[in-house]
């Protein structure tokens, strides 16, 4: 192997990354000195297989070795490990994993026009006190592609589809209520989605009775947390999550559903905590299949019921990692607690008067 020794001007600390690892130029004043590395033709080997380090032109970018530590490229490995590396010459940051935050727009809204017309991605959206009827505002509020109504059986179903980045949060003493009409409806429903967080909120139909859509839906997304908010019937259920990883639901409430409290199909680690899930009824309450990592921690089942005697309150199939515990179960009108496997429930739970006792 042969030895080579260069001395190269470059910057100190993370400008030295930028420069040399990412292959990417950087400016900065003052920062600059003269350093000796040395290359020896250092290879790299992740599980066996050798890693050709390129920048993002492709251009090889070997690794060296200064005062007894071995640089490699982030960009390289990164991606190796099947994560994106970027850098960001205006903070001098490298985000491995994700991408460079954006700036996030923030606005203050006290109308459902309003508030359909400021939703987007980088957004963080105040609703003031009040009832926001998604179903009474024209399409012509929309300038978002990303966001649009489809028309379902007996209306229009709010879409968010790729939207990033954005928080949905009431202000004031109590929750900013968001309904609508259409009784197959789903309040909101997220579609390829990251990092939505809606908090302090309300939400619903318009009356009770006989409804098909729920409250909330996730599919395709990640990076969700819903808190303080309060997730009511006649919807069907309070959330449905297909394909959702990193979701965390907390001090919230879903009740008086007509079909159970959620479904999670294709999902991984989500998260409840300290909620409170009472007086739904209909089918299976908790339905959980193909899900890796699903834990209700400090939560509260209280007088839910079943319409059948061969529903469960809770159905786990084909699912690991998931533990209940913590958690109280009260007054509950259903013959099965789980099927098929009792095992994710441990001793911090406690039970008193349900049906299944």
């Amino acid at each position: 192997m042969s030895k080579k020794t260069r001395k190269i001007a470059a910057l100190v600390a993370v400008i030295l990354v930028a420069t040399v690892l990412f292959g990417v130029p950087a400016i900065a004043q003052n920062l600059s000195k003269t350093i000796e590395v040395f290359y020896r033709d250092i290879k790299i080997y992740i599980n066996g297989d050798l890693i050709i380090p390129k920048d993002a032109t492709g251009k090889i970018v070997e690794p060296f070795i200064y005062e007894g530590t071995t640089y490699l490229p982030i960009r390289a490995i990164s991606e190796a490990f099947g994560m994106t590396a970027e850098w960001d010459g205006e903070t001098n940051s490298a985000y491995l994993g994700g991408s460079i935050p954006k700036e996030i727009t923030e606005v203050t809204v006290s109308t459902a026009e309003e508030l359909i017309a400021a939703l987007g991605s980088n957004k963080r959206i105040f609703l003031e006190e009040g009832t926001y009827n998604l179903t009474a505002v024209s399409p012509s509020y929309i300038n978002n592609p990303s966001v649009y109504f489809q028309e379902i059986y007996d209306g229009p179903e709010l879409q968010l589809d790729g939207i990033h980045n954005l928080t949905i949060q009431g202000i004031g003493n109590s929750p900013s209520e968001i309904v609508v009409e259409p009784r197959y409806s789903f309040v909101m429903n997220f579609i390829n989605c990251s990092n939505i967080s809606i908090e302090s909120i309300k939400a619903g139909h318009t009356e009770g009775g006989y409804c098909t859509g729920g409250v909330f839906s996730f599919e395709n997304s990640s990076g969700i947390q819903i808190n303080d908010t309060q997730m009511y019937g006649c919807g069907t259920i309070g959330l449905s999550l297909l394909r959702v990883s990193d979701m965390k639901v907390t001090d919230s409430v879903i009740y008086e559903c007509t079909y159970g409290i959620m479904y999670v199909g294709y999902s991984s680690d989500i998260l409840f905590k300290d909620c409170v899930f009472r007086d739904n009824t209909g089918f299976i309450m908790v339905d959980i299949g193909q899900t890796n990592g699903f834990t209700i921690d400090f939560c509260q089942f209280l007088r839910n019921s079943t319409d059948y005697d061969f529903d469960p309150m809770f159905s786990i199939s084909q699912s690991e990692n998931v533990v209940i515990k913590n958690s109280k179960f009260a007054d509950n009108k259903i013959d099965i607690l789980v099927e098929p496997d009792k095992s994710v429930f441990d001793d911090s739970n406690t039970f008193e008067n349900n049906k299944f006792d």
